[in-house]
C-alpha cells in the first residue's frame, strides 16, 4: 500500500489550466505528486461524436466516473453504456476506448497509478477559456495529428491498437 507523505492537497478546479485534447476539454485536477502516485484525477467534458481511439495502457487502470450525461465504453469487443450516477473501470493491459453517448458528458477519470495524467498536457492544446465554456465541435484528426498523439502516448507506456471501434454519433 502507498504511504501518503505529501499531505491533504486542495485544488481550485477554476485555476487549472483547461486542454483541448482529442476535442475534449479537460483539466487535470490531481496529480501523482500530490497523491505518491497512487492515482490521478482529470476532469472532461466532451460533446456528442468525442471519442478515442482503441489503445492499451501498460500499467495504469481507467476509471470514468459520469457526472452528466453518458459515455459508452469498449473493452476487448464488449461495450457498454454508462450514465450519470454510474462508472465504467477499464483495466490495465486491456485494449478499450470509450466515447460520449449523449448530446455532451461531464465526467471524472480516476488513473490509478498515476503517470499517465501528464499525457494530457503532452499531447492536448491549452485553451484560453472556462472549462464549463462552449465545446469542441468534434470531428476526425487529420492524420498528422493521429501520429503525433500515438507518438506521445507510446511515451506513457500507453499503445493506440486502431481507431475507434464506433459507429457515426446517433442524435
Amino acid at each position: 500500500m502507498t504511504n501518503l507523505t505529501t499531505g491533504p492537497a486542495y485544488v481550485d478546479a477554476s485555476t487549472t489550466p483547461v486542454l483541448n485534447h482529442v476535442d475534449f476539454l479537460c483539466r487535470v485536477l490531481l496529480g501523482g505528486a500530490a497523491t505518491d502516485g497512487a492515482f490521478s484525477l482529470v476532469e472532461e467534458r466532451g460533446a456528442l461524436g468525442c471519442m478515442t481511439p482503441r489503445h492499451v495502457h501498460e500499467r495504469e487502470a481507467e476509471t470514468f466516473i459520469v457526472l452528466d450525461g453518458a459515455l459508452e465504453g469498449w473493452c476487448e469487443g464488449s461495450a457498454q453504456l454508462v450514465e450519470a450516477g454510474s462508472l465504467l473501470h477499464l483495466p490495465a493491459n486491456k485494449e478499450h476506448a470509450f466515447r460520449v453517448a449523449s448530446a455532451t458528458a461531464r465526467f471524472y477519470t480516476l488513473i490509478t497509478p498515476s503517470g499517465f495524467e501528464d499525457f494530457f498536457p503532452a499531447s492536448g492544446v491549452p485553451v484560453d477559456q472556462l472549462f464549463d465554456g462552449e465545446l469542441p465541435v468534434p470531428g476526425p484528426p487529420p492524420p498528422e495529428a493521429v501520429g503525433r498523439l500515438a507518438e506521445v502516448a507510446e511515451g506513457f507506456g500507453c499503445r493506440i491498437t486502431g481507431p475507434p471501434p464506433f459507429g457515426p454519433p446517433e442524435a
